[in-house]
C-alpha cells in the first residue's frame, strides 16, 4: 500500500482530497469544439486587493525589474500580457484515496509576495519516513520561475531540478536524473509543483480565459527533461466534482496524452473559485485502471513571507 502511495503522489507532482466520502468519476464532456491552444504568454503582474501598498524600497523592485514598469493606482503593470494574481498564502490539507480508499492526508505551506514564492508539501508514510516536496522561486515575466524543485522520499537521495537563470549565455537546467544534460528554459517554465499554482494565479487574473475547449500548453521540468504539457479547459461550470465542497464554482482541465508519457495515465484536475482558483480535487486514472485522487479537505490562513 506504501509503495501505491508514493507512487500516485510521485506523478501527481503532489497534493489534496475528503474524508468518508465516495468519489465519483469525472463525467465525460459533453461539448464538441475545435481545440484552440494557448501557448505562454507574458503576464500583467495584478496586487491582492487584501494587501496593503507597498513601501517605498521594498521588494516590488524586483517585479519591476522583470515585468516591466511599476503599477500605478493598483492596476495592471504597463506590460502587454495575461492579467496575473498569487493566491493568498496560506497552509492546505488534502486527503488522499486509492481506489475510493483513504489512505493518507497531507499538508501543503504556500508562501509568495512580491519577491518570490515558497511551496512545500510532506506526506507521512509509517516505517518509511515522510514523503517532501518542495518548489522555490522568483515572479518573473512569465509568472512563477522556479529556482528549485525537489523531492526525497524517507532517507532515499532527493531528486531535483534546478533552474540557473543567471547562467552565461542564457538560463539553462540542471537535473539529478540526468547531469550532463544542460538544456535552454524556455519561457514560463514549470516544475510539477509550481504548474497548478501558475494556473490559479491566472485565473486569479482573468477569470474568463481557457473557455471550454481550450488547450493551454506550458512547459514542465521534471527530473530529467523538459517538455510541454497541454491541458484541455471544459470552462467554468457549477458542480459537485469536488465531493467536499458541494455545490461550487469550478474550472475542470485535462493533461492531453503525450508521446513520453509510457504509463499513458489521464490526469484531471478540478480548481475552484473559492480557493482563489487552487486544486480543489486532483484524479489520477492508470492505464490498469486504477484510480488516485486528492480531494480539499481545510484551508487554514499562513502569514506571507517579509514584504
Amino acid at each position: 500500500m506504501l509503495s501505491l502511495i508514493a507512487h500516485v503522489i510521485i506523478f501527481l507532482w503532489l497534493f489534496f482530497l475528503p474524508s468518508g466520502i465516495e468519489i465519483a468519476p469525472p463525467s465525460e464532456s459533453a461539448f464538441i469544439a475545435t481545440l484552440k491552444e494557448e501557448p505562454v504568454k507574458q503576464i500583467q503582474m495584478k496586487r491582492s486587493t487584501k494587501k496593503a501598498p507597498p513601501k517605498t524600497g521594498d521588494s516590488t523592485s524586483q517585479i519591476e525589474s522583470a515585468t516591466g514598469k511599476e503599477e500605478q493606482g493598483g492596476g495592471l503593470f504597463e506590460q502587454a500580457g495575461q492579467a496575473f494574481r498569487l493566491p493568498e498564502s496560506g497552509i492546505l490539507f488534502y486527503d488522499a484515496y486509492v481506489d475510493g480508499q483513504q489512505v493518507q492526508t497531507g499538508q501543503i505551506n504556500w508562501q509568495a509576495d512580491s519577491s518570490g514564492y515558497s511551496l512545500s508539501i510532506t506526506i507521512p508514510y509509517a516505517f518509511v519516513g515522510p514523503f517532501v516536496f518542495e518548489s522555490k522561486g522568483k515572479i518573473d515575466a512569465y509568472g512563477l520561475a522556479p529556482s528549485i524543485y525537489w523531492a526525497q522520499r524517507g532517507n532515499n537521495p532527493p531528486r531535483f531540478s534546478r533552474f540557473e537563470r543567471n547562467a552565461q549565455g542564457g538560463p539553462v537546467m540542471f537535473f539529478s536524473e540526468k547531469m550532463d544534460f544542460s538544456p535552454p528554459i524556455p519561457p514560463g517554465t514549470q516544475d510539477r509543483f509550481s504548474l497548478i499554482f501558475q494556473f490559479a494565479s491566472l485565473l486569479n487574473g482573468d477569470d474568463k480565459i481557457d473557455e471550454a475547449g481550450t488547450v493551454r500548453s506550458i512547459p514542465v521540468a521534471s527530473f530529467d527533461s523538459i517538455e510541454p504539457w497541454q491541458f484541455k479547459s471544459y470552462g467554468e461550470v457549477v458542480s459537485e466534482d469536488v465531493p467536499s465542497m458541494g455545490m461550487t464554482t469550478l474550472r475542470h482541465y485535462e493533461l492531453l496524452d503525450r508521446p513520453s508519457n509510457k504509463f499513458k495515465r489521464r490526469v484531471d484536475l478540478w480548481l475552484v473559485r473559492d480557493l482563489e482558483w487552487l486544486p480543489g480535487r486532483i484524479r489520477t486514472l492508470e492505464a490498469n485502471g486504477r484510480v488516485f485522487e486528492l480531494v480539499f479537505k481545510q484551508k487554514n490562513p499562513l502569514n506571507p513571507t517579509s514584504e
